[in-house]
């Protein structure tokens, strides 16, 4: 049995069943992060694994990625004991996981793993999930024989183009300013425009335009992963907050950037106009 095969054999144990491999000398530059730090010295692969998280649907004020626990925290809990497993089998190599936070570009990575093609809103379009998953990765120098790139795209599709609220995609990228998912998660107080986009998004987080649009996602393709089912919540009021932050994605940027959007909405639903600050 190949390296390769048995790579696969300790993922589909593991419960990771759409995963593919990268030459790591075809995803660089790499990017600058602290856990560029834990990177194989001798990097020679990229096991990139995708994490459907459509669950369904139900009332949210919060984008769908972030109703499950934090996905950091079930990436590392579902690849951490795979890649244990693998440097007990390879003992004289090393193994390094890595998600969202990650030297590595993972849509880059994952395209090239054969994972998907890269859709007009930058976001990795996969047969298996459409473009309801997360990336992760595991980078290695044990040499495994990469996997064949899917040579695919949206063709003369433009919804997500068309459909986008403030213009942010367009066929030369995304604009992350007048992004209502990179506005949601900006610090600090919002200008009067932004604030009426967070209203007019109806979300306290992220936004969901894009892919909601995208036929790929139609019909939506569901989690395999058990743990991307449970402890849903989709609907956050301020006083979850102290309960929630530490373990939900949208946790990392602090207490005050959720408060400050909920209560934007709030200002929506009374009626009231733009916070200015004065």
């Amino acid at each position: 049995m190949d390296n390769k095969t048995k790579i696969g054999r300790i993922l589909e144990d593991g419960g990771l069943h759409h995963w593919g491999v990268a030459s790591f000398a075809d995803t660089l530059p790499v990017l600058p992060c602290r856990a560029a730090s834990r990177l194989p010295r001798d990097a020679k692969s990229v096991i990139v694994c995708l994490l459907g998280y459509y669950a369904g649907e139900r009332a949210h004020n919060i984008s769908r990625y972030a109703w499950a626990r934090d996905y950091h925290l079930l990436a590392e809990e579902l690849l951490s004991p795979v890649a244990e497993r693998m440097r007990e089998t390879w003992q004289e190599q090393t193994f390094a996981v890595f998600t969202d936070n990650s030297p590595i570009r993972e849509v880059t990575a994952a395209r090239l793993a054969g994972l998907g093609f890269i859709g007009n809103n930058g976001l990795l379009i996969s047969p298996a999930y459409g473009s309801y998953h997360f990336i992760a990765e595991i980078v290695t120098d044990l040499w495994l024989e990469p996997s064949e790139p899917v040579e695919a795209g949206c063709g003369e599709c433009r919804l997500c183009l068309d459909t986008c609220p403030t213009g942010a995609l367009s066929p030369f990228g995304v604009e992350k300013s007048r992004c209502r998912s990179h506005i949601t998660q900006k610090k600090g107080d919002l200008t009067a425009w932004e604030q009426d986009q967070v209203r007019k998004g109806g979300l306290a987080w992220g936004c969901d335009i894009c892919s909601d649009v995208c036929p790929y996602n139609h019909p939506p393709c569901w989690t395999d992963l058990p743990d991307f089912r449970r402890e849903l919540n989709g609907f956050i009021r301020e006083e979850d907050l102290p309960r929630l932050i530490k373990e939900r994605a949208f946790g990392y940027r602090g207490v005050k950037v959720m408060q400050r959007n909920l209560r934007i909405l709030k200002r929506k639903a009374s009626g009231a106009g733009p916070d200015t600050g004065e």
